[in-house]
């Protein structure tokens, strides 16, 4: 019997696989009615509120992220264009409607009453916070933690039932592009995703909508053609069986 060789050997390491059949998890979106239950929890009747207010604008309305949110500057509005450009991650410029619009120039106005500067966040912090040299003055930047704790206190207000964060409000807005028949490509521009694997899993939140849309666009004639046509095939089929 020949010796039994005790060397270690050098094991290979572990590799995660992609499962090609594994759908990626659907994104957590708002309904119509969810949406305006969770923007009635926002007073605009004071500066706090009308600067949360036109932060949900920004979001449901431009789709911007969290980190774009913070960063945004009041040079990166155009009212006149009605336009919001985002400088932050992938430069874009992202028109938006007049409802977006309206609550981003009503908020440009009260932040100029308050005496905030145009060198200042567009969105920024109303409040002192903290004491002595580790205070953070109003006027500063919020962070990202803060837009995560304004929206999970205003879903537990809404009592929505579910975890609402900036990045769910920016799913909703996706998915309205889509149903109000938007393509793929637009979409990933407007988002600023690089790759278009991203903004699919949209499709599959709204599998109706591109149903819709790809059977309004249908050409009627040639689809009655290759129905009529399968159904002869069919009838061969069936008479060469002998059925």
């Amino acid at each position: 019997m020949p010796p039994v060789d005790e060397t270690p050997r050098k094991r290979e390491p572990y590799k995660l696989r992609a499962d090609p059949n594994r759908q990626r998890r659907l994104p957590v979106t708002l309904t119509e009615e969810e949406t305006e239950v969770l923007l009635a929890q926002v007073n605009p009747g004071s500066a706090l509120g009308l600067r949360n207010r036109a932060i949900l604008a920004a979001i449901l309305g431009a789709g911007l992220g969290v980190s774009e949110v913070v960063a945004l500057r009041p040079r990166d509005i155009n009212f006149r264009e009605g336009t919001v450009s985002v400088k932050s991650g992938k430069p874009r410029v992202i028109p938006v409607d007049g409802h977006t619009l309206a609550w981003l120039s009503a908020w440009a106005e009260r932040r100029k009453g308050l005496g905030l500067t145009l060198q200042q966040p567009f969105f920024c912090r109303l409040r002192t916070k903290g004491v002595g040299k580790q205070a953070l003055p109003a006027g500063g930047v919020m962070t990202t933690r803060n837009l995560q704790v304004l929206l999970r206190r205003l879903a537990e207000q809404a009592g929505l039932g579910k975890r609402v964060t900036p990045r769910t409000l920016r799913h909703t807005y996706a998915s309205r592009l889509l149903a109000r028949g938007f393509t793929l490509q637009e979409v990933q521009e407007l988002l600023g995703h690089s790759d278009i694997a991203s903004t699919l899993v949209y499709a599959q939140d709204n599998p109706q909508a591109l149903k819709a849309k790809v059977q309004s666009h249908a050409p009627r004639a040639e689809l009655a053609a290759h129905i009529a046509a399968l159904e002869e095939e069919l009838a061969a089929l069936r008479k060469a069986a002998g059925l």
